[in-house]
């Protein structure tokens, strides 16, 4: 039952990881405003904004088979791991409320809250606001789980080829984020510090080791 679920979870990743490397080679992604005016979609925003392109419908899925991802990896991991499981359950669960709630249009200008500010794209909805603290929902429950693995890891041998895996994406990460930033300076970008080119440098790594992580608990035997 673990490996058929981690399996499953495996599939739902790769699946994922394959339309969101899709999404980003279709034509001309434009963004749609609620007032009807449209805007080029750029890699400084957001994954989430491409739910208000004309490629929504795709982005949307992609939410709910990482959550269908997660969710399953959880499970196998329930009789096993139960700390690292409930952190995979959190991030399922906030990965499918990014589906049922999307995003309002970022204003990429500032940092600072723009809600009721003539400036914005368009004003901020109930639903924006409660996409908005999603991601963290996401991104966390996976860091704490790497980081888990890693100090069972100490004494556990069997996790530590998946330990490894998490340093490595967290390395990564790290370096990602160092580029995006110096990639954006270079360019005179006097936007926001947080844009779509940071929130990538997170999405891959922990595509790689949720991924890394199903595959390796569908080859072992936990019984």
């Amino acid at each position: 039952m673990p490996r058929s679920l981690a399996r499953f979870s495996l599939g739902s990743i790769a699946l994922a990881t394959l339309v969101l490397v899709v999404l980003h080679l279709l034509p001309h992604p434009t963004l749609y405003a609620t007032d009807g005016r449209a805007f080029p979609y750029r890699p400084t925003n957001f994954l989430s904004e491409l739910v208000r392109t004309q490629y929504g419908p795709a982005m949307t899925g992609c939410f709910f088979v990482l959550a269908a991802g997660a969710g399953t990896l959880a499970r196998a991991l329930w009789p096993y791991l139960r700390r690292e499981a409930l952190l995979l359950a959190l991030a399922a669960l906030a990965l499918g409320a990014l589906g049922f709630f999307p995003t309002d249009l970022a204003d990429l200008t500032t940092d600072a809250v723009t809600c009721g500010q003539p400036s914005r794209i368009e004003p901020c909805t109930w639903i924006g606001r409660i996409h908005n603290p999603l991601s963290t929902l996401v991104f966390a429950p996976i860091a704490l789980t790497a980081l888990s693995l890693l100090w069972r890891a100490r004494t556990q041998k069997p996790w530590r080829p998946v330990a490894l895996v998490a340093l490595v994406c967290g390395a990564l990460a790290l370096i990602l984020l160092v580029c995006a930033r110096l990639y954006l300076i270079s360019t005179g970008w006097a936007g926001r510090g947080w844009t779509g080119l940071m929130q990538r440098s997170l999405v891959l790594p922990a595509l790689i080791f949720l991924g890394f992580f199903a595959k390796d608990i569908s080859k072992k035997d936990l019984s």
